[in-house]
């Protein structure tokens, strides 16, 4: 069996997000280098992570020294130094970081870094802001995953018209084009489900689909989903 190789990752700027991204990763069992210029905050994150260094990330030379080069994936948190967070992402770009993540303070710092190489520029505030507004006003569907800007997973309750019936009859690639990944039964979870699995009522679906295909769904649900995420 092949050997599974841990992609590594470094977090540079540990604000909120960049601490609470940091921990999440080394939770999760990720490789991760933490770096900031603030001996304090390196200090606090030292437990929750691979590594941590002091350092200044926009001098060049010392991004070299620590390899940065070296790693998968550099998430750039330094949104609210726009010239500093232009700066190291572009560096990091040049010294051939396969993927710069990089956060932005608004659209026209989104754009910029966008232009000079990130290979993906997240807002969370505006991003987070917008799914709330989406769950508000759509309770019965909870986007949880976007894995492209066009393509996420959802969560909806079983739709009384599928109700009862199975995944062969509903041919849901067809008639909707998207595809229903898991199960939510209770305490169970049913991965991938076969075609003769019938769809009950309280059943949560979580469904993979482009976002024009998953939205209209939507319309589609009848009962809110949102208690399933306590």
């Amino acid at each position: 069996m092949a050997k599974v190789v841990k992609k590594q990752y470094a977090v540079i700027g540990l604000g909120r997000f960049g601490t609470a991204l940091t921990r999440e990763l080394h939770a999760e069992g990720a490789d991760v280098l933490a770096i900031d210029n603030d001996p304090d905050k390196v200090n606090e994150i030292e437990p929750y992570c691979t590594q941590a260094i002091c350092a200044d990330a926009t001098d060049e030379p010392i991004l070299e020294k620590i390899g940065i080069r070296n790693l998968d994936v550099v998430i750039v948190c330094i949104a609210g130094d726009i010239e500093s967070s232009i700066f190291i992402t572009l560096t990091c770009k040049q010294l051939g970081v396969p993927r710069v993540i990089a956060k932005a303070q608004n659209e026209r710092h989104r754009h910029v870094l966008k232009k000079i190489g990130a290979d993906m520029v997240i807002v969370p505030e505006e991003e987070m802001g917008a799914k709330l507004a989406a769950n508000l006003v759509k309770p019965n569907m909870i986007e949880i995953m976007s894995l492209s800007q066009n393509f996420r997973m959802v969560e909806i309750r079983t739709p009384q018209k599928w109700q009862h019936k199975t995944l062969i009859q509903l041919d849901l690639r067809n008639t909707e084009k998207v595809t229903i990944v898991l199960i939510k039964r209770g305490d169970e979870i049913i991965v991938t489900p076969g075609g003769e699995c019938e769809l009950l009522p309280d059943d949560i679906l979580v469904i993979a689909g482009t976002y024009t295909d998953t939205k209209r769904l939507s319309n589609k649900a009848t009962e809110t989903v949102l208690e399933t995420l306590e």
